[in-house]
């Protein structure tokens, strides 16, 4: 049995997807993002190209603060941005993805009125992705 304790890690961020480039969205937004690409490009990770294009934006928060003020930030920094975002909602998927890696103990998220409407009138979807991590697995 591992005795390091087990690691809890959320984190959010934006990401939009959809037909064109990646410099495309940079330049409706103008706003840099965190990390982009375009179809066809090698994914680092497998060594295949990319099956479409992603733009994300991070809330510049590490993994270690909570889920609730990762999307805070994302949406000071897009409320800002609402009317571009609305030029790219016919065309493009934009979803918040909230991460999370728990214990198995188990864990939700709740989202109040005020974080619903937010979203909302960015053209917000969600993405929950919440992962359970074992006693046994070294999770970092």
């Amino acid at each position: 049995m591992c005795s390091t304790p087990l690691t809890i890690r959320e984190y959010a961020y934006v990401s939009i997807t959809g037909p064109g480039t990646h410099e495309n969205i940079t330049e409706v937004l103008g706003l840099q993002p965190s990390e982009a690409w375009n179809v066809g490009e090698m994914n680092g990770r497998t060594g295949r190209p990319r099956r479409q294009m992603r733009w994300m934006l991070y809330s510049g928060l590490d993994d270690t603060h909570p889920l609730n003020q990762h999307i805070e930030l994302l949406f000071l920094r897009l409320k800002a941005k609402a009317d571009a975002l609305r030029l790219l909602w016919i065309d493009y998927d934009l979803t918040l993805v909230c991460v999370g890696h728990f214990p198995q103990t188990g864990h939700g998220q709740h989202f109040d009125r005020e974080q619903i409407r937010q979203a909302a009138q960015l053209g917000l979807a969600f993405d929950l992705d919440f992962y359970t991590v074992d006693s046994d697995q070294n999770e970092t």
